[in-house]
């Protein structure tokens, strides 16, 4: 039988008692991956390891195992024991973590990196990292190396040297769209905006505050909500500080049908990922395109060059709040603006989608890691750019 180790950051023991309970998904595909990944158990011995703040190892199902790792303190040793435990056929790493990768080149197990991280050149530091990295994975028994989208899989090969014919973009199932475009902002006097995700300086949280106490120095009424996980209290601090906090809202985890409503519901939906948070091409884009309000994005080198700005989303220099307060300003009153980028919403979340859909990837991977029928050519970066 075979044995299938997935190696991510996220709690999948979580996620499968969540929705064994009939509770909601907290992002685009969870349930439909967490399903993917449980209905190969009756035909294999499948284990999946998340990094968290506990050490635990439960049998969630016959054949279906969760493993967690305390990431502060995991040694070499820590890994090899997964590993001696499990004895794996394939690995799923879903995190550019090198002990993991050392370990499953040192055993000559099959394996499938399929990341969500953008790699960048920068300083002898970084490039020491990436050189680690590639080795890794130039020595790994693997078919290929896969990336979300675009822009993270260009970074493998103009980051880590991988050959574009060896990369195989991925992504995340099709969003509905939310109904038509928006004709401008619901009430220019109280205009609203929307953020989710982790509630981080690198993400940008407060950028966005900083950006709603400019507005407010110059009289614009603007209020805006954040939904995700993190330290909520220190934000609402940071907000009573810039004196703003009657103008936001600070939600905590909510579902991702949740996400979706509160992103149609309000006019703008913000992205201000630093350069610093290394992330692909994060759902929170394309679910803002498909709620038709506008999409207003950092210049983040995971985002740059995906969408038009002005034409399908407005964009700002990361960690400017200056710069994000008067994009928001800019379209609340020019609403031929606002009226265009939303119009061109649809054919910007069209256009996005790259390679093959995760489960697809995986699926494919596990049936043929030899690459026999030449499935990874067929679908690599190189293919879909000629």
């Amino acid at each position: 039988m075979r044995s299938i180790v997935f190696i991510q950051n996220g709690d999948f023991r979580e996620a499968f008692k969540r929705f064994a309970d009939g509770g909601a998904e907290t992002y685009r595909d969870q349930k439909k991956s967490v399903d993917f990944v449980a209905a190969l158990a009756p035909k294999a011995r499948v284990t999946t390891v998340a990094f968290g703040p506990k050490a635990y190892r439960t049998e969630l199902a016959p054949n279906l195992w969760a493993v967690g790792l305390r990431r502060d303190g995991l040694r070499s040793s820590g890994i090899a024991r997964v590993f001696d435990d499990t004895a794996p056929s394939h690995i799923v790493l879903r995190t550019p973590h090198l002990g993991f990768l050392r370990e499953t080149q040192k055993r000559k197990i099959w394996l499938l990196p399929v990341f969500a991280d953008i790699f960048v050149r920068k300083g002898v530091r970084t490039a020491l990292q990436n050189f680690t990295v590639r080795r890794a994975l130039q020595r790994s028994r693997s078919p290929c190396v896969s990336n979300h989208s675009l822009n993270a899989s260009r970074s493998l090969v103009s980051a880590l040297g991988v050959p574009s014919e060896k990369v195989v973009p991925w992504d995340w199932s099709r969003v509905p769209l939310a109904g038509a475009c928006k004709a401008g902002v619901a009430d220019p006097a109280s205009p609203t905006a929307f953020f989710a995700g982790a509630m981080t300086e690198a993400k940008g949280v407060g950028d966005c505050l900083e950006a709603i106490a400019e507005l407010r120095k110059g009289g614009v009424n603007f209020s805006m909500a954040f939904a995700g996980p993190g330290d909520l209290r220190h934000w609402e601090k940071v907000a009573e500080t810039l004196g703003i906090w009657d103008q936001v809202r600070f939600l905590g985890m909510i579902s991702n049908a949740d996400v979706r409503r509160e992103m149609h519901r309000h006019d703008f939906v913000i992205v201000p990922s630093r350069h610093s948070y290394a992330e692909g091409l994060p759902n929170t884009i394309y679910e803002g395109l498909a709620s038709r309000s506008v999409l207003i994005i950092s210049d983040h080198p995971a985002f740059v060059g995906r969408l038009k700005p002005g034409e399908e989303c407005l964009m700002y220099p990361a960690a400017n709040p200056k710069a994000l307060a008067q994009c928001l300003k800019q379209a609340t009153e020019d609403r031929e603006l606002y009226k265009r980028v939303s119009e061109n919403s649809e054919r910007a979340h069209d256009g996005l989608y790259i390679g093959l859909e995760w489960s697809a990837l995986v699926e494919t991977f596990l049936d043929d890691p030899e690459n026999r029928s030449g499935w990874v050519e067929r679908n690599s970066l190189k293919s879909s750019m000629s």
